[in-house]
Parts: C-alpha cells; sequence; structure tokens
C-alpha cells in the first residue's frame, strides 16, 4: 500500500468513524513516516500539519499513535502555525531535537495588522537546548537589534547543527552572538545582513558557509575561517560595501598558507584586493567550481594583477572558473588564462532582453555555452515594438558573409544550453527562433549542394517555464520534436 492510498483510506474511514478500525502500531507508524519524514531536507507546513490533525480523527487508535510518535511534531514553524498548534508541538515531541523556522514579513497584501513576532520568539526560546536547525528571517520591522530578537537568536543551543539567518537588506549590519557561541556541532551557517562576532566558536568546524553583507570583511578574518573549518565544503562570500571602502590596496601576502582541503565550490563576490588576497592565501585542491564576481573597473587596465591569485587554477581554468564579467577585457584576459593552461574556456552569461547590443558584442565569442535570457517586467513588451530586433530575433537571424561564398553563420555559434525560463518568451516566438537559426538537414544539405557554405551550430539544450497555457500544450509538442533541440527542459522558475 502507498503512503497516498493509505491516506485516502484513513480520510474516507474519517468521515465514518469508528473505533474499531486501526492497524497494527508498527505498519501505521511506517506510513506516518513515509507521509512525514523526518530529515534535514523535510518540512512542515501548514497544510501538512492540517493533515496530521486531520489522520487523528480517523480512530481513536489513530489518535494514538499519531499523539505519541514525537518525530511528527519535531517541525514548527512560527507565524505560520497557529500558537496551540506550536504548543502541542512542543509538547508531544518530547526529547527530540526541533527544527525551528521563522518568517516575519509584516507588510501583508491584505492590509491586515501582521502578527507579533515576540509570543513566537517567547514560547521558543525555552526550547533551545533540543533547537536542531533554526531559520529565521525578519523582514521590515523589528529591527534585528530588537531585546526580543536579540535575545532568540543568541538562546545557547548545544545540539544546533544548521543555522539560516537573514534581515534583509540593512545599512546598519548587526554583530550578534548566535546560539550564544554554543553550538560545538554547528555544520552550516548562512547568513544575510548579520555577522558574528568574528572570534565566535561557531566559526570553527563549519561545512558549509554563506555571508552576504553591506560591510567589507577583512580577508584576514575569511583566511582564518578556512583554518577553522577545515573540512568547508562549500564557501560563498557577497559583500561590497561602501564607496569610501573600495579604494584600498592589496598588501602583499605570503603565497597559499592556508590549505582548504575540503572545499569543492567557491563563490566570491567582493572586493578585487580582497578576492585576490583570499585566492592568493588559501590553497584549494578540491576545489572544482570558483565563481568570482567584482566591479573589476576598480582595476583600471590592472586586470592582470589577479593573474597571481588565480595560479592555483591554471590548470582547471576552463572547467572550475565562472566570472560575473564586464565583457571584452574580461573575456579576453580569461582566454589568456586558458590558453596559457592549455584548457578549453567555457563561459556562461545571463543578459537582459533588452541586453541586444551586449549581445552583439559577445555574440562573436565561441567559448560562450551557456546563456541565460531574463527580463524586467517593464522590458518585456517595450522590445517587441516598433520593429525593433529582440534578442531572441537576434539568436535567429544568420549571418551571411558575401565574401566567402555566402557562408552562413549564427551568433554565439558554440551556444549549448538556452535558459528561456526567466524571459517570458512565448513558445511560439521560442519555436520561430529556433526555425531560423536551424534548417532541416534536407534544406540544409541543398544549399550546400547549390555551393552555399553551411556552418550550423550545436542543437540545444533548451529550458523553458512550466506550466504553461493550455494552448500552448501542442507548441510545446513541437518544440520537443524540433530538430534543432537536443534536449527540452520544463522546469518551474525557484522564487
Amino acid at each position: 500500500m502507498s503512503p497516498h492510498t493509505a491516506t485516502l483510506a484513513m480520510h474516507n474511514r474519517s468521515r465514518n468513524p469508528t473505533p474499531n478500525y486501526h492497524l497494527p502500531v508498527e505498519l501505521g507508524t511506517f506510513i506516518l513516516q513515509l507521509l512525514f519524514p523526518d530529515t534535514d531536507e523535510s518540512d512542515r507546513s501548514k497544510e501538512d500539519m492540517a493533515e496530521l490533525y486531520g489522520l487523528r480523527l480517523v480512530s481513536k487508535s489513530w489518535k494514538e499513535l499519531v499523539e505519541n510518535t514525537p518525530t511528527l511534531w519535531t517541525y514548527v514553524t512560527a507565524t505560520d502555525y497557529p500558537i496551540p498548534v506550536i504548543r502541542d508541538c512542543l509538547r508531544r515531541s518530547k526529547n527530540c531535537p526541533l527544527r525551528i523556522a521563522i518568517f516575519y514579513w509584516p507588510f501583508l497584501l491584505d492590509d491586515s495588522p501582521p502578527k507579533p513576532l515576540t509570543p513566537y520568539l517567547q514560547l521558543l526560546q525555552p526550547h533551545s537546548s533540543r533547537w536542531r536547525s533554526v531559520s529565521c528571517t525578519v523582514c521590515g520591522e523589528p529591527d534585528p537589534g530588537n531585546e526580543h530578537v536579540r535575545n532568540f537568536l543568541e538562546s545557547p543551543a548545544p545540539i544546533l547543527q544548521s543555522i539560516y539567518a537573514s534581515f534583509g537588506t540593512r545599512p546598519l549590519v548587526p554583530t550578534i552572538n548566535l546560539a550564544g557561541g554554543q553550538a560545538k556541532n554547528l555544520k552550516h551557517l548562512d547568513l544575510q545582513s548579520i555577522v558574528l562576532p568574528w572570534s565566535s566558536n561557531l566559526l570553527s568546524g563549519l561545512e558549509t558557509f554563506r555571508l552576504v553583507s553591506q560591510d567589507i570583511i577583512p580577508a584576514e578574518e575569511i583566511i582564518n575561517l578556512f583554518a577553522k573549518s577545515p573540512c568547508l565544503r562549500r564557501f560563498e562570500l557577497s559583500c561590497h560595501g561602501t564607496e569610501g571602502q573600495n579604494n584600498q590596496t592589496a598588501p602583499v601576502a605570503p603565497a597559499l598558507d592556508t590549505i582548504a582541503h575540503s572545499l569543492e565550490e567557491a563563490v566570491v563576490s567582493t572586493l578585487p584586493h580582497i578576492s585576490s588576497q583570499i585566492l592568493s592565501r588559501v590553497s584549494m585542491p578540491r576545489c572544482g567550481s570558483l565563481t568570482l564576481s567584482t566591479d573589476f573597473t576598480l582595476l583600471g587596465d590592472g586586470i592582470d594583477t589577479l593573474d597571481d591569485a588565480l595560479v592555483q587554477f591554471m590548470p582547471k581554468i576552463g572547467d572550475a572558473l565562472r566570472l560575473g564579467v564586464e565583457p571584452e577585457i574580461l573575456i579576453e584576459w580569461v582566454r589568456n588564462l586558458a590558453t596559457a593552461s592549455g584548457s578549453r574556456l567555457e563561459l556562461e552569461v545571463s543578459l537582459t532582453i533588452s541586453n541586444l547590443r551586449l549581445a552583439q558584442r559577445l555574440g562573436e565569442w565561441n567559448e560562450i555555452t551557456k546563456l541565460s535570457i531574463t527580463s524586467e517586467y517593464s522590458e518585456l513588451y517595450s522590445y517587441e515594438v516598433d520593429g525593433i530586433t529582440s534578442l531572441l530575433d537576434f539568436l535567429g537571424n544568420p549571418k551571411v558573409d558575401p565574401t566567402d561564398g555566402l557562408s552562413w553563420s549564427w551568433t554565439f555559434p558554440d551556444l549549448q544550453e538556452l535558459d528561456l525560463r526567466p524571459s517570458g518568451y512565448g513558445l511560439i516566438k521560442v519555436f520561430n527562433m529556433l526555425s531560423r537559426r536551424y534548417l532541416p538537414d534536407t534544406h540544409a544539405q541543398a544549399m550546400e549542394g547549390s555551393g552555399l557554405a553551411i556552418q550550423p551550430p550545436p542543437k540545444l539544450d533548451v529550458r523553458v517555464k512550466y506550466p504553461i497555457e493550455p494552448a500552448e500544450m501542442a507548441i510545446m509538442t513541437a518544440l520537443e520534436n524540433h530538430w534543432g533541440v537536443k534536449s527540452l527542459n520544463r522546469e518551474e522558475l525557484e522564487d
């Protein structure tokens, strides 16, 4: 019996409850664990909890089973669950570790007053000794410096393994001693607009670390983080500071004096002198993905000064490095690095639909193999009227060289992946573009037989937004079978 079949049977029975209807405890527990898994990847929505409460109505034995299975009650979503449900969770979970999620957004669409946050914090705080993971997102008021918010986040949590704390974008970033600095088993730390004291014990023994802040973080503190967390597998730093912090020069530092033995992925988005210090001082022998994003214009003509910082990546520069690009100069620099290392360079570029001029400048680069087209709401229609060529049209229009036997080629000649999910383009426009960019084999052979040189681009892995309108289902089928499509991925766009 599948979990869904079991749920249907339970609900059918709940309409006509009888005290004699029950399953063996072992089987009932197994079904409940399938329906409501107790894993780090799972959660409990308000709808999940409503279903759990509904199962208590099946029979007396089911009520006892649900209420006496502690792992069913270990997820608490404050401000989403009613207060009585949270009390039930805290009581029925007994001594099991808790996963806490808090999302506070005071600006509601229906103009109703926001729920006060403090009662939820006061209800959860006495149980901090059982917190296993905490996800806390506070947007708008109250300020993270608010006494109740600070006291909650600084509650000692000795078994805590994961913290996510986000306070949106704030001009003043508070320093908060999360978990009282006593979470010795902490493995995952994700902070936005909040920082820890850099002497905190929570920065030791981490496996993943992410920090998004408007404050500049000294390179020395980041280097110390790698030293204190040798098992760090993923690292992300995004902090660009204010205008007054952008003119610092990088001091001469010893090369590669810290080794990140376990690091597999790094995202460094900060000022170039800080990026250079981090990459010059931290050896990353296992890192297979480095995303480097910075304001390269601050380097002026001195972009080659980053060469030393990337020496350790030279053998795998084509596989490991991705850049937030300033176009030609930066790509030319990376191309030279890849040539020197004897590796093939592949770049991923994201353009908005209004970036036609930039697309024309980058369209000649055969190193660009992945392209994502996005749009702002104001752009979606303004670049489709009055004969203006859209970016999608630009991809489909062939280039004819009359000096070379009327040879045909296309922009982004080695493009292999095209992500159109964020663009808002209709499927019929996508189909028309593909039909211009790719000729059926019979047509291409006929043109070559007439002396015209055809240089067809590689077939595309295309991503489109899903779900779609019912009227577009036939077009979706046509896209899947198009001769220029290698694969068609229908994916929902993440928020």
